[in-house]
């Protein structure tokens, strides 16, 4: 099949998507920290998942924009539509509804934690998907999709630990599922290539030389000498597994970690991201790091735990002794690929995981707040989902 074309519709304002949500208030909360990086919060007193959902980028608008789409992932898994389930035991249904995948082939959507509460025998809510690659309907548990508050209708006995992983809202359609890719793409590659963690391995094989990044990755070198002149060390990482390893994707994955020089109350954070480019995938790593300080400083998020300090400065004392020998150029980078039309991009990603075994690509076509937005989610099996944050 290919990618869902983009049909033309008006795109909603801030303003309207944030009343949709039951967002009260878009904060800015930048000038909480010196990085310079823009971070904006997204405040849903109704939210079930998060309550506090954030954006970053280089204008307010943009952080702004990112907090919001973030929290319309989080409301589509919320907002369980009853008329699209479909109730039943995989061994009764297989056939007559289709073709249904089991939990544990949920990969990317979340692992199978409690084996004995699933079997072809167990009764539990269905919710239909698309295979992308072939166009054709499969059908997949709905715990796996959504992740519905107290008081909802129950969908089956809980075996799977749900995950946003794998989301994306976009006012285009084919940008919506490119990012829901790229995260899932990102988090199984993490998973791969820092199987154990950030190890000593790990760290002194992944971490780029400074020399050349200006080249080979320039908004990436720009962003780190602002934030250098800020009073923060920037560690950038290749976490794109090797070729060699099985289930290489071979898109850039990076990662990046934010050193306090002044050793302050959050000395060090991380970031990751997958993009096509090279240089994308570096920035968005750094901006991320940059958004996980805040998050700790700003304090309203539930789901972030106490940062380890002795840790975290014993991990930025081993950092400043290591002598980096990857070379930036050595991160992948698809030009060709990103300067496609963006539905064809998500062909080309499709076609690359293909190659990497993943040769089924579920997609689901979420409810959205307000017309003209689109959110997906995609579930992919045999896909990991990487712990570090």
């Amino acid at each position: 099949m290919s990618p869902p074309r983009d049909v033309p519709a008006p795109q909603p304002s801030a303003q309207q998507l944030a009343r949709a949500l039951g967002v009260t208030r878009v904060a800015r909360v930048t000038g909480l920290d010196r990085t310079g990086v823009e971070v904006a919060c997204a405040v849903r007193p109704g939210g079930h998942v998060l309550q506090v959902c954030n954006g970053k980028g280089r204008s307010f608008a943009e952080a702004a924009w990112g907090a919001l789409l973030e929290t319309a992932e989080l409301w589509a898994a919320e907002t369980v539509p009853q008329e699209r389930l479909r109730w039943g035991a995989r061994a009764h249904l297989e056939g007559r509804l289709g073709t249904l995948w089991g939990a544990d082939r949920l990969g990317s959507a979340g692992a199978l934690v409690v084996p004995r509460l699933w079997s072809d025998q167990v009764s539990c809510a269905w919710r239909e998907a698309t295979e992308l690659g072939s166009g054709a309907s499969v059908w997949v548990p709905a715990q796996g999709v959504y992740c519905p508050p107290a008081g909802a209708t129950a969908l089956g006995p809980v075996s799977v630990a749900w995950t946003s992983n794998g989301s994306g809202a976009h006012p285009e359609s084919s940008r919506a599922l490119l990012h829901a890719l790229c995260e899932a793409i990102e988090r199984d590659q993490l998973a791969r290539a820092l199987p154990d963690g950030w190890t000593e391995e790990g760290v002194t094989r992944r971490l780029l030389q400074p020399k050349g990044l200006e080249a080979a990755a320039p908004r990436a070198a720009e962003l780190v000498a602002s934030l250098r002149e800020r009073g923060f060390d920037a560690y950038l990482f290749d976490a794109t597994p090797t070729g060699r390893m099985p289930g290489t994707v071979g898109l850039p994955v990076a990662a990046a970690v934010l050193v306090d020089r002044d050793g302050g109350p959050v000395p060090l954070t991380a970031g990751y991201a997958c993009a096509l480019r090279r240089d994308e995938a570096l920035c968005k790593a750094l901006l991320e790091a940059a958004q996980s300080r805040l998050t700790d400083i700003h304090g309203a998020r539930e789901d972030v735990a106490a940062t380890d300090r002795e840790a975290a400065l014993g991990f930025a004392e081993a950092l400043a002794e290591v002598v980096p020998k990857r070379a930036p150029r050595e991160v992948p980078d698809l030009p060709a690929e990103a300067a496609r039309p963006v539905a064809a991009q998500v062909k080309r990603v499709l076609g690359r995981m293909a190659r990497a075994g993943f040769r089924e690509v579920a997609g689901v076509a979420m409810d959205a707040p307000v017309p003209g937005l689109n959110v997906w989610k995609v579930i992919i099996p045999g896909m990991r989902v990487s712990e570090l944050l």
